[in-house]
């Protein structure tokens, strides 16, 4: 590409968003070409890969200047599922980037739907919230196609702190960029002169000029004018190649298959076809013995520790976890803390009964609030997860509505916990009840 050119900037702005998108052009034609690289690796969809956006913020604007790739393990398929190495790998990226200069900070993150439309899954939201919590980091999807340019289009929260996911405002097309030799230098100023250079051809099998020479025409009244005459060798004369004889190639050449190999390939096939019918039919006694042996061979990747979510209904704020995950199955203890807004983090214990529940509900009182879960292990084994939620609060029922303390919060969130507590006791026990009547049935 050339050096020392003007990068090209381009903007991207709708009335829904809160601020304009600054982006280079360049930039994301090196994304493009990386995401139809990763497009045609694979047949049918190819593999989706992403990235963290590096830019600034300056209160109305974000700018896109640079971008780092995450290397995705795709352990989940072709698509850009992270495992948690992978989520562990983003952390250490946007940790390391912050460190960058301010005009190289992660203001978003950018990666590929080859099987899907330009829009944010459910895999996708949770990135961004957990990742990419700040009101101004924005989502870049990019669509590629084999025969048509690339769709993509910006995502991003408005002012109320929500996100439309089905697709964005405005998508654009990325047409690639031009070209460049390497090393010309744009300047303003005319072209030099250039020497001329002497250059030589050969020609074979067509005419060959013979030197120009003027010819003054006698008949003209005033200045003498010369007139070019060309005389030209003729194509007989001047020494044509040879024409070597080729052979016919092989693969246009028929041959006779001979009958007995006809037969050969017959009584191989009718063989091989009679041995996958007794297979099939006694799949029953070889099967189950040989996908052990494949299970037991083959690595499977652990799912994630607990899959801690949020989620906003009216203000409420509803925490879950994934209560059949090995980690909350056998903890030893749990701890749930709750950081809302500027005040001090509330910690509370959890039993076994409150992780079995898998989840409960807080009043929030601000517009973010980071939870925390950690979960201790038998074995000495810490399991900790967070995940943030942002959003505007509901309007209030009146003026002179105080806030609770945080000694009210805290009591409310025991007494929350305490009656899930109880529901899930009394669950288990009208579960006991039923084993207890079919075992009685059985005698």
């Amino acid at each position: 590409m050339e050096p020392g050119i003007e990068i090209a900037l381009s903007t991207w702005s709708v009335p829904r968003c809160p601020f304009e998108i600054e982006y280079s052009a360049r930039v994301l034609d090196d994304i493009r070409l990386a995401v139809v690289d990763a497009f045609f690796s694979l047949p049918r969809g190819g593999a989706e890969i992403g990235g963290i956006l590096l830019g600034s913020w300056d209160g109305e604007r974000v700018a896109i200047a640079s971008y780092e790739p995450v290397d995705c393990q795709h352990a989940l398929g072709p698509s850009f599922t992270l495992s948690p190495h992978d989520q562990a790998q983003l952390a250490e990226i946007i940790a390391g980037a912050r460190r960058n200069p301010p005009n190289r900070q992660p203001v978003g993150w950018y990666h590929s739907h080859t099987r899907s439309e330009v829009f944010l899954s459910d895999a996708d939201q949770a990135i961004h919230n957990r990742f990419f919590p700040e009101p101004w980091q924005v989502a870049l999807v990019m669509k590629p196609h084999t025969f048509e340019p690339m769709r993509a289009g910006f995502f991003f929260r408005e002012r109320d702190g929500s996100m439309r996911t089905k697709a964005s405002y405005q998508e654009f097309r990325l047409e690639p960029m031009p070209l460049r030799a390497a090393g010309a230098v744009a300047s303003n100023s005319p072209p030099a002169q250039r020497p001329q250079r002497e250059v030589r051809a050969t020609l074979v099998g067509t005419p060959l000029p013979l030197p120009v020479q003027p010819v003054e025409l006698a008949d003209a009244p005033k200045a003498k004018r010369k007139v070019p005459i060309t005389r030209e060798i003729p194509v007989e004369l001047v020494p044509q190649p040879e024409k070597v004889p080729m052979d016919t190639p092989g693969f246009l050449q028929l041959r006779t298959e001979r009958p007995g190999r006809v037969l050969k390939a017959m009584a191989i096939l009718a063989v091989g076809l009679a041995i996958g019918g007794a297979g099939y039919q006694t799949r029953r006694y070889w099967l189950p013995p040989v996908l052990a042996k494949g299970s037991a061979v083959i690595p499977r990747e652990p799912d994630p520790a607990v899959a801690l979510a949020v989620s906003d209904d009216n203000g409420q704020l509803k925490i879950q976890w994934d209560r059949n995950a090995p980690a909350v199955r056998n903890a030893r203890q749990a701890t749930l803390e709750v950081s809302d807004g500027s005040t001090a983090p509330q910690s509370v214990r959890l039993d076994n009964a409150h992780l079995a529940s898998g989840g409960f509900t807080y009043a929030r009182q601000t517009e973010r609030v980071d939870v925390t879960l950690i979960v201790a292990e038998p074995n000495g084994r810490v399991v900790k997860e967070q995940t943030s939620f942002l959003g505007r609060l509901p309007a209030q029922g009146s003026a002179g509505e105080t806030r609770e303390t945080d000694a009210q919060r805290a009591e409310k969130l025991q007494k929350d916990l305490n009656i899930q507590a109880t529901k899930t006791r009394k669950l288990e026990k009208d579960l006991q009840d039923v084993r207890e009547q079919l075992e009685k049935s059985k005698h």
